[in-house]
């Protein structure tokens, strides 16, 4: 059978259920696309218990309107690996493994990224498979190179539309910069970044670029770095000058996965999804805020700020989300659903539930945000805030540059190997 990688000898057990029948039991029809005379007879080669794997795979292939896997003998010369926000390997239909944070890998044929049923039919184990595919990477990356930028900073230049995917092959970026902290971003597909840590601000720089560039899908813009042959999210420390960047990237990576699961969230009507945005404080900070309206059951996401907003439109201030299981009366459950996590609740505070939370900005405060004047004119909002911590919270809404225009050109100085 050519959807298999090894042939089996004629099993000596009597009466085994044929592929018709097995699909029948499963409410289907022998006539589905793709199940020719080689894919039958391949399949009468195979003893009972592989039977009901492939026909359960087969089965919910048809069911999901995802296509049967081609012959294992041509499909293993066109595998390679893809990488993909966590929250979209959990969303789409297709095999995936977490790799990195908020990073996984799939498996892509011709292209197409590869459903885990494809595994059962081909009688491969997914390791098998992946590592197959980590072979073919590493194989058409050999005798192609990075172009070193006027920056400093060097970007891949592979020409297939899988630069992101070598982030998986630190032998081929890990050296650029010897000696040196090596730091890198994928913000597409086709584009992979590799810079030292005195060079973070071009970096940033490239990345913003990137996102400006509408010619293909963002990625992720979490800026990575290799410490101890691992990689992990940049973690930088005050006073690096680079702090304020990397959270606003990963604040931007975050709202892409919200709104993403807002769309589907929005079909199912089991509440109102609450959106996230990002607000800046008069130090610079920026936070992530959601906005929770009274009057129906609200999906409320992790953000670092809630606003209160009541049933008439009425802001009613900013407080801390982490202060709001100090509400008794207001539990919320958790969203079955892909992607971070939201919860749902039905009851809406009281005006003295609010009083128990840790307030950040006063009702006058929170109007002067979300008014469109304030977030056009992307300035910090005015107002009397209800105590210090408010005052130091007085803010306005982001603008949509990831990377503040000051910190772009900055020089880090020397890099010793602290």
């Amino acid at each position: 059978m050519p959807f298999f990688s090894r042939f089996f000898t004629g099993s000596k057990e009597q009466k085994l259920p044929s592929l018709a029948e097995l699909l029948e039991v499963r409410g289907l029809q022998p006539e589905i696309p793709g199940l020719d005379d080689a894919f039958i007879q391949g399949f009468d080669t195979l003893k009972a218990r592989e039977r009901e794997s492939a026909a359960d795979a087969i089965a919910s292939l048809f069911k999901q309107g995802l296509p049967l896997p081609p012959p294992w003998h041509d499909a293993q010369h066109e595998l390679l690996p893809q990488i993909v926000p966590t929250w979209q390997g959990e969303r789409d239909p297709y095999y995936y493994r977490p790799c990195f944070d908020n990073l996984c890998k799939r498996i892509l044929f011709a292209g197409e990224p590869v459903p885990p049923e494809w595994f059962k039919i081909w009688d491969i184990s997914e390791d098998d498979v992946m590592d197959l595919a980590m072979e073919h990477l590493e194989e058409v990356t050999k005798e192609k190179s990075f172009v070193r930028l006027s920056s400093g900073i060097y970007c891949s230049n592979f020409s297939d539309g899988l630069d992101a995917s070598r982030i998986l092959l630190p032998m081929c970026w890990n050296q650029l910069f010897l000696g040196q902290n090596t730091f890198v971003a994928i913000p597409k597909q086709n584009t992979l970044l590799v810079s030292p840590q005195v060079l973070l601000p071009k970096l940033a720089e490239a990345i913003g670029a990137a996102i400006n560039d509408t010619s293909s899908d963002i990625l992720v813009v979490t800026m990575y770095q290799w410490v101890d042959n691992k990689l992990m999210p940049a973690s930088l420390q005050d006073p690096h000058p680079m702090i304020q960047p990397q959270r606003e990237f990963r604040q931007m990576d975050l709202m892409a996965a919200y709104n993403a699961q807002a769309a589907e969230l929005a079909k199912m009507q089991i509440g109102e999804p609450c959106p996230l945005g990002v607000i800046r404080t008069q130090q610079g900070r920026t936070l992530t805020m959601t906005s929770w309206m009274e009057g129906k059951p609200a999906l409320v996401p992790d953000s670092d700020v809630i606003g209160f907003i009541s049933s008439t439109g009425r802001p009613l201030g900013l407080y801390w989300r982490q202060t709001l299981p100090r509400l008794q009366r207001i539990q919320g459950t958790p969203v079955e659903i892909w992607g971070p996590r939201r919860l749902r609740f039905e009851e809406f505070p009281s005006a003295d539930e609010l009083e128990e939370l840790e307030c950040l900005a006063s009702a006058d405060v929170h109007a002067q945000i979300i008014s469109p004047g304030a977030a056009q004119q992307g300035r910090p909002a005015q107002g009397r805030p209800q105590s210090e911590q408010s005052q130091a919270a007085s803010a306005s809404v982001s603008s949509n540059s990831p990377v503040p225009a000051h910190l772009r050109g900055l020089s880090l100085g020397s890099q010793n190997d602290d």
